[in-house]
């Protein structure tokens, strides 16, 4: 059993990484979209991507179902054929 390294991550660091990216905005900008170009180029964190997008959208269509007032008429052309996820399996994909 390996042991978990503890985190420096304290509220003085995340404030520090907030000052200097609210400094500098473009540079920070363009080194994420650097990291991002790199990471999509990778099948498998694409798969993780595209999974957890697929979780998150039907948790707000959901969400949006619901504060709507139930059911809504579909507009538009009609898409595939989704299950609706159960709430269990959601928290567990998390």
């Amino acid at each position: 059993m390996e042991e978990t390294k503890k985190t420096t991550y304290t509220p003085a660091v995340k404030k520090a990484i907030d000052k200097y990216r609210h400094k500098n905005i473009e540079k920070f900008n363009e080194k994420q979209r650097e990291y991002y170009s790199e990471y999509k180029q990778d099948e498998e964190w694409r798969k993780n991507f595209n999974d957890r997008c697929k979780v998150n959208n039907q948790k707000y269509r959901l969400k949006k179902k619901e504060s709507l007032g139930g059911d809504v008429k579909p507009r538009g052309r009609p898409r595939k054929v989704i299950p609706p996820l159960i709430v269990a399996d959601i928290a567990s994909a998390l």
